[in-house]
């Protein structure tokens, strides 16, 4: 198997997925140990763009049949039938940390196997955070862009500490609780 990239968040998955696994054998297992033996982890504002990581959509063939397109995702989701495919089943495991046009060849159980090819990414949420190019755009790595927190409070009070409540009364009456 060739290398993939995991972003931490997806490594730390796969092995935790791992970890719970090992005892039970089986193709799943066998999957997740080579995924994590070749893999090349980076910080998720470092994965490049045209490789799948989980809430990814993507398209892809089984044996050359027909093209799928299925929101690679942690576990199954409700009301997303048929729109996922979860990390959880040896097709989407093998998808994940793939690039477009890679293909793996996965087993199945029962000594079949079958080639998986990632034909298109549409959409990869770290390549869609706000502030960060595409890798194709970049020209180097200082060109990045991120968000930047903007505060602005009339007195900002350190976390953790209350804020005390002041009234102004002009005829020195009480108006009680507000409405808010």
């Amino acid at each position: 198997m060739s290398k993939c990239q995991l972003t931490t968040k997806d490594f730390a998955i796969v092995k935790t997925m791992l970890d719970r696994l090992a005892w039970s054998g089986g193709p799943l297992v066998a999957l997740l140990r080579r995924k994590l033996a070749s893999a090349h982890v980076v910080f998720s504002n470092e994965a490049d763009a045209d490789v799948v990581t989980l809430n990814s959509r993507v398209t892809f063939s089984v044996d050359g049949g027909a093209p799928h397109t299925r929101i690679v995702a942690h576990g199954p989701m409700d009301g997303m039938v048929g729109q996922i495919i979860p990390i959880t089943v040896p097709r989407g495991l093998a998808l994940l940390g793939l690039r477009k046009g890679q293909s793996i060849s996965v087993d199945c159980g029962r000594g079949a196997t079958e080639t998986i090819r990632v034909d298109e990414i549409h959409y990869q949420p770290e390549a869609a955070r706000p502030g960060i190019a595409a890798p194709e755009v970049r020209t180097n790595q200082t060109e990045r862009r991120f968000p930047v927190l903007v505060f602005s409070a009339d007195e900002p009070q350190p976390l953790g500490v209350p804020t005390k409540i002041r009234h102004i009364s002009t005829n020195g009456d009480d108006p009680g609780p507000s409405a808010a």
